[in-house]
């Protein structure tokens, strides 16, 4: 695997106040040292700096509520209770990722999971086959929803990343005999549900394409994939320093300037009225 240079991220961080000066002064520092692999990835951030415009945000806000519609009808069909976040690849995890897909010479086109929705089925902290198998009905159901009634089409999936899970390090772990992914889009889910990855984690990621243009990723997991996926096994922290091998950045928190709130001495910000308990600066919608 052919090894990369790219231009010192770390540096742009430690010189930025915020996420948009980050983004926007690497985007520069990575034109200012131009190669094909650099242009490429310059490009790219601005690719996705577009889609945090205003007007992309709104119309993601939009589509949020009309996923909500969506699951209101779902959760009293199936009766169980469902949970819609939104998510936001966080800043650092972008970059590694292009650069990954760079060292791998996989195409960047393939990295579109900026901005999307997580849905969680609030199932039970074991999963069982009727767990399992509703997860994949709540996708099969989505999929209907968004080509037949939406307009939409779905990507093609990236490849997965990181199977071959240990069954014996994970006897909680449930994997059915087959997918049950709706016929005829198999290729357009990664199914970590059937192939888990080596940590356990488990989720359907799909990618929606609307006719306007508007990308984004849905995810879906069982209550059990959640709590693995955020504090068990398969949490992220972990998995990204196994992932990205060899980077490491560090966030001086003390010099983040956000309207309204504040940085306490434990490294949590808080805003100053109460109104949230505490907030990440680069995942803000």
């Amino acid at each position: 695997m052919e090894t990369l240079n790219f231009p010192d991220l770390q540096k742009v961080l430690n010189e930025s106040y915020t996420l948009e000066e980050a983004w926007s002064g690497y985007i520069d520092f990575l034109r200012e040292n131009p190669s094909i692999q650099t242009s490429l990835y310059a490009n790219k951030l601005q690719e996705l700096l577009n889609m945090l415009s205003d007007d992309k945000l709104r119309e993601l806000e939009q589509e949020f509520h009309e996923v909500k519609k969506q699951i209101v009808l779902l959760s009293q069909k199936y009766g169980v209770k469902i949970s819609l976040n939104r998510r936001r690849k966080d800043f650092i995890g972008l970059n590694e990722k292009i650069r990954l897909y760079l060292t791998n010479n996989r195409p960047l086109s393939k990295i579109q999971d900026l901005l999307g929705f997580r849905i969680t089925l609030c199932t039970n902290r074991e999963d069982d086959n009727n767990s399992i198998a509703l997860c994949y009905e709540v996708l099969n159901e989505l999929i209907q929803f968004f080509v037949v009634d939406r307009g939409c089409i779905l990507a093609e999936a990236e490849p997965l990343l990181s199977t071959g899970l240990k069954f014996s390090k994970h006897p909680e772990i449930i994997v059915p005999k087959k997918s049950m992914i709706l016929q005829g889009f198999e290729d357009n889910v990664k199914d970590y549900v059937r192939y888990p990855k080596n940590n356990g984690y488990q989720s359907l990621h799909t990618i929606i394409q609307k006719p306007d243009g508007l990308v984004f990723e849905i995810q879906i997991r069982t209550m059990a994939m959640d709590i693995r996926a955020e504090f068990g096994s398969a949490a992220h922290g972990p998995y990204k320093q196994n992932r990205y091998e060899g980077s490491t950045i560090v966030l001086d928190l003390s010099k983040l300037k956000l309207q309204g709130f504040v940085l306490w001495d434990n490294g949590e910000i808080y805003d100053k009225i109460g109104l949230c308990k505490a907030i990440d600066p680069f995942n803000l919608l």
